[in-house]
């Protein structure tokens, strides 16, 4: 197997991204295992926009020091241009969805949540995500949640992270997006609020709220209809979520803090996940730690 940078040896693959291939590795300095994104040069259509799009996402992952962020220990480029990052234990709720269809509403919110708690600590950076769906976020086998793939963040305000998304250009997953942003407008914090409403509603009904086959179809649902009435959802989460997904993006919840706030009194009565979370969890010493700072809220 290939060995990057002279230091971690490529082992096998975990999936793709936005951007690029995803394996699991070695560091064969420090003897730990790690996750490897590769992209290679030849690939992309512009190799410098590329170059600069990956530098900018390492950096970003870099800098947000979240326990829902996966670190980043080095990026560079040998060959292929590199992000060395934790390896982690788990698979992406778009796989955990596609696998069990609609999930238990405890464990809907439960990752909703988490996945906030990340867009807090990016807000409060001056970042907006830009591309929350299942396939960026990642469950780990304790039950946290790490949100990955910041390829396409944009920054609120000028500086070392403000956006390179070309003029006429899309960024992010179009069947996630809000309104405003399919008809050009500016990303915003209210942006990845609504990207959580489509999430939730995912998660809760089975199907995206706008779901079609066909791309242009979706996008035209988004800006002119209500998301269908969801079946056997409590009502104050069902309230909550389509408050998310208002079209006008002031008359929604005014961060990602208070929506997580909203959510986190409805995260109650788990119940197994069997393949996805280990049955010895409570004894995780990550969820100990955490079990007695939670103390401090």
């Amino acid at each position: 197997m290939r060995t990057v940078a002279d230091r971690y040896k490529v082992t096998s693959p975990i999936g793709r991204g936005g951007m690029g291939q995803v394996w699991a590795g070695k560091d064969l300095r420090l003897n730990r295992p790690v996750a490897i994104k590769l992209i290679s040069l030849g690939d992309l259509v512009s190799a410098e926009e590329g170059r600069r799009r990956f530098n900018r996402e390492a950096r970003i992952t870099a800098r947000l020091r979240h326990p829902g962020v996966p670190v980043v220990y080095d990026f560079g480029h040998d060959g292929d241009l590199f992000m060395v990052m934790e390896a982690l234990e788990g698979d992406s709720v778009g796989k955990l969805k596609d696998e069990v269809g609609r999930l238990p509403y405890p464990w809907a919110v439960f990752i909703a949540a988490q996945a906030c708690a990340v867009l807090a600590a990016a807000h409060d950076a001056g970042l907006i995500h830009r591309d929350l769906k299942p396939e960026n976020l990642l469950l780990c086998a304790n039950g946290t949640v790490k949100v990955i793939d910041f390829g396409v963040a944009a920054s609120l305000g000028a500086g070392e992270f403000s956006t390179i998304t070309a003029e006429g250009q899309i960024p992010g997953s179009a069947r996630y997006m809000a309104p405003e942003l399919i008809q050009g407008r500016a990303a915003s914090r209210a942006s990845d609020v609504y990207a959580v409403g489509a999430l939730l509603y995912e998660l809760l009904a089975g199907r995206r709220p706008f779901q079609d086959d066909d791309l242009l179809a979706e996008i035209a649902r988004c800006q002119r209809e209500e998301p269908p009435a969801m079946i056997g959802v409590p009502a104050e989460l069902n309230h909550v979520t389509l408050s998310l997904l208002v079209k006008e993006p002031e008359r929604r919840p005014g961060s990602a803090r208070a929506v997580f706030d909203l959510l986190r009194p409805m995260v109650c009565d788990l119940p197994p996940l069997p393949g996805w979370i280990r049955d010895d969890v409570r004894a995780d010493p990550a969820l100990m730690y955490a079990a007695v700072l939670s103390r401090l809220g």
